[in-house]
């Protein structure tokens, strides 16, 4: 029974990395059951074993890719004794990285959530929860470094730190749509000097 279980759950990986890679590349729409089936080496009954629908696999896609993300996050980035807005500063370092990475790989794919955002928010109720809940926990997490910077004496009062994490992560998310656009990593870092300089003005 153990020996099946791993078997299944290695199934299921296969898929998931597969459909991720080409959703990443491609787009849902852009990329059919048949050729997910193909890239994971699975049948039509393997993958209907542990997903419903196409749908439910890019849903799964989604919660798959945030958590290795959050472990990311937590493991480069959170676990590190810093200041709060040094902290800050390295998580947007860090989703800087990812798109060099992706460059370096031969394509800038852009952020997997926003791309689902964009391709589907208005076509699946679904899709539109679940980025919508992911992009909630990115901005809680950014107004919470705010607030602790603020305390900190890092960062002036005066700011409202709900309102600068939307502020933060919509410039962040459009730094990497122009990248992604232009195949070029050169907005996000910018944007991240934009930050610095918004949070920090040199008086």
């Amino acid at each position: 029974i153990m020996a099946l279980s791993e078997k299944a759950q290695a199934t299921r990986e296969r898929i998931l990395v597969a459909a991720t890679e080409l959703f990443y590349l491609h787009g849902f729409n852009a990329t059919g059951l048949d050729k997910i089936l193909k890239a994971a080496d699975v049948t039509k009954g393997n993958f209907y074993y542990h997903f419903a629908s196409k749908e439910a696999l890019a849903i799964a896609t989604l919660d798959w890719q945030f958590d290795l993300i959050t472990e990311e996050i937590q493991t480069q980035v959170l676990s590190k004794k810093s200041a709060s807005l040094n902290t800050l500063f390295a998580l947007l370092r860090l989703m800087a990285a990812r798109q060099k990475k992706q460059y370096k790989n031969g394509h800038i794919c852009g952020c997997y959530f926003g791309n689902f955002t964009l391709e589907l928010s208005t076509a699946s109720q679904a899709i539109r929860d679940k980025v919508t809940g992911i992009f909630k926990q990115y901005l809680s997490l950014i107004e919470s470094l705010l607030v602790k910077a603020c305390d900190e004496g890092d960062v002036d009062r005066k700011i409202n730190p709900k309102q600068m994490s939307a502020v933060i992560l919509s410039q962040i998310e459009g730094a990497i749509l122009l990248d992604k656009a232009k195949q070029a990593p050169k907005n996000v870092d910018g944007s991240i000097r934009f930050i610095k300089q918004v949070l920090q003005p040199v008086s």
